[in-house]
């Protein structure tokens, strides 16, 4: 299967990419890996571990890319995974989880002492759409909401980043009218998840966004979503973390 990054994608993993400069290159775990490209870019830069999904389709694309390096495809569902590392990085998932502090503990516990959270969330109940109905979310974060979050589940939140800003912004709207014809209303909220688990949702423009959108003609969007970090304007938050010594306290709805 061949995977095609989406403008959205890009924008996100760019700030992904800039934080990891601040790791040094160990043990990983990706949960949510999908079809593997941030799995290829761990590997590259030295890092060793796995990346876990619930969707099997999104595994196969994952393992076909990544091969047998130090960074592999494990078909192991979270809960199973017993080892610690000393970063986790869940782009895209908690919006997914009906208990997502309990789930940020999880990962904590799955964390050697100082390790690392790289997260990813959307951003804004007021942006509520189509696509969040299709990939099966729950929720949209606010920055305070899930700094508190996080801080309460034992980690010491490093840094905040909205991110997408203006592209992002300008072509949310047309990914929600795009997807909207394809929301299937029996399927339940997990069968959603495994369908949006890095899987392209416009097969038939695979081929012409992979020409208008890459890393050469996204990099002055690059440079300018910079500017717009530490504002509200951006689609997407990207939160970098540091587990406590001491753990957390429980969280509070």
């Amino acid at each position: 299967m061949e995977w095609y990054p989406t403008p959205s994608y890009l924008l996100k993993r760019q700030v992904l990419l800039e934080e990891l400069r601040e790791i040094p290159g160990r043990q990983v775990l990706e949960i949510g890996c999908g079809a593997g490209d941030l799995l290829v870019e761990l590997g590259r830069r030295g890092y060793r571990g796995i990346g876990i999904d619930i969707s099997p389709e999104a595994r196969q694309a994952a393992r076909l890319r990544v091969g047998d390096g130090q960074v592999r495809v494990d078909d192991r569902v979270f809960e199973a995974v017993t080892e610690q590392f000393d970063l986790i990085i869940a782009s895209e998932v908690i919006e997914h989880i009906a208990d997502d502090c309990g789930f940020l503990r999880l990962i904590g516990d799955r964390l050697l002492p100082g390790g690392a959270l790289l997260l990813t969330v959307p951003a804004h109940m007021s942006r509520w759409g189509a696509n969040d109905d299709f990939s099966g979310h729950l929720r949209r974060y606010e920055r305070a909401e899930l700094a508190t979050k996080v801080q309460q589940a034992g980690f010491t939140v490093r840094k905040l980043s909205s991110y997408g800003v203006p592209l992002y912004n300008l072509m949310k709207p047309l990914y929600d009218r795009a997807i909207a014809k394809s929301i299937d209303g029996s399927a339940d909220l997990e069968q959603r998840t495994k369908q949006s688990s890095g899987m392209w949702l416009c097969p038939d423009r695979q081929r012409l966004f992979r020409l208008l959108f890459n890393n050469l003609t996204l990099w002055p969007f690059y440079q300018l979503q910079r500017l717009f970090y530490r504002t509200e304007l951006g689609n997407g938050y990207v939160l970098a973390a540091q587990k406590n010594p001491d753990g957390g306290n429980s969280c509070n709805d």
